[in-house]
């Protein structure tokens, strides 16, 4: 990668990487810090103002854990809010799996809480501004919130937690048609899906048996109209290289955990339905899943520019190579790079 910048544009580019360590920061400080118990505190607040109730938290978190910087400091306060927990309890699929538990097959259908005043996030962060300021959605509650987890060999791999939640409610919106969902997961998706008017099928492509039984067995009993559900028995994305546009009116992927084990799969995805037109494609956390990988292209930038030899993963590596032949000479060069536009035709065409 080449920069050919005069002093004016060498400054924008600087105050760009410059940001870009704060955002780290943020993000490593956030990742330490949420979901701790030891953050949070069982008083019953005499108080209905929310915002009283946020800086009884951050005191706390100030006490425990000492902010590195004013910039963490400033931001995650703005970026926090109080939550009800009436409004994840009332959910229609909740409400269906509290009567559910089960442990076979090498999984299991628990109880986990949320302690009151714990911090936790509870929508996709996302880049702000000119100089991709990271602005995280954190949230907690005045109270204890019980909700139901799926556990593989007791490490969780889905459950009813608000950043679930929440971060399923546009897929959930948009679901028309025959509707094809890789990932089976608590088959939360598949549920609010199938009760749309809109949804004629819903077809789930999952290649853990046991799971498979489960659903069958547990879950799929809950559903008021199981004749719209489809199981296939395969591995994802074995399944989708025969699958052409209109094929589905509308697919959600949602195969992974979180962005570092995400981002690879959602490129692969993006690579194979990125030519259809008729057919919706939805992507777990897509908003998310485009932050960390502009994230990773401005550290690997940052790295070109200062002549930085640091160790990549092999995704790094994937990005320093595309980035190679490219010449900068200014920032707006830059900033079609990192556009959605731009990190669509880096990594996927």
């Amino acid at each position: 990668m080449i920069f050919d910048l005069n002093d004016v544009e060498k400054k924008k580019v600087v105050a760009l990487f410059d940001q870009h360590e704060k955002n780290i920061d943020y993000l490593l400080y956030i990742q330490a810090l949420i979901w701790q118990k030891d953050i949070n505190n069982q008083t019953n607040l005499e108080t209905s103002d929310s915002y009283k109730k946020r800086d009884f938290l951050f005191e706390n978190i100030e006490k425990k854990h000492p902010y590195p910087n004013e910039f963490i400091k400033k931001n995650m306060k703005w970026d926090t809010k109080l939550l009800r927990v009436e409004d994840f309890q009332t959910n229609p699929y909740f409400k269906k799996l509290s009567s559910v538990n089960f442990n076979k097959n090498d999984w299991s259908l628990t109880n986990k809480k949320l302690e009151a005043y714990s911090l936790f996030p509870y929508e996709e962060e996302y880049h702000y501004a000119s100089n991709y300021l990271l602005k995280m959605s954190l949230g907690f509650f005045d109270q204890d919130y019980n909700y139901p987890s799926i556990s593989l060999f007791g490490n969780e791999w889905m459950s009813l937690n608000p950043y679930e939640i929440r971060t399923m409610e546009t897929p959930i919106i948009t679901a028309r048609g025959k509707v094809l969902t890789l990932g089976l997961g608590l088959g939360y998706f598949a549920y609010m899906a199938h009760l749309k008017d809109e949804v004629k099928e819903v077809h789930i492509v999952e290649m853990d048996k046991g799971l498979i039984e489960i659903f069958n067995e547990y879950l799929l009993p809950l559903f008021e109209h199981p004749e719209k559900i489809h199981i296939h028995k395969a591995d994802a994305f074995r399944f989708v290289e025969s699958i052409n546009d209109k094929d589905y009116d509308f697919i959600f992927s949602d195969l992974w955990h979180d962005v570092s084990d995400g981002l690879p799969m959602y490129l692969k995805l993006k690579y194979k339905f990125n030519s259809f037109k008729y057919t919706q494609c939805h992507y777990w956390i897509e908003s998310a899943l485009v932050t960390y990988l502009r994230t990773l292209v401005i550290g690997v930038m940052r790295d070109e520019y200062y002549q930085i030899d640091n160790e990549y993963n092999d995704l790094q590596l994937l990005i320093k190579n595309r980035l190679k032949n490219y010449r900068i000479s200014d920032s707006y060069e830059l900033d079609a790079i990192l556009s959605i536009k731009g990190l669509n035709l880096l990594m996927i065409n």
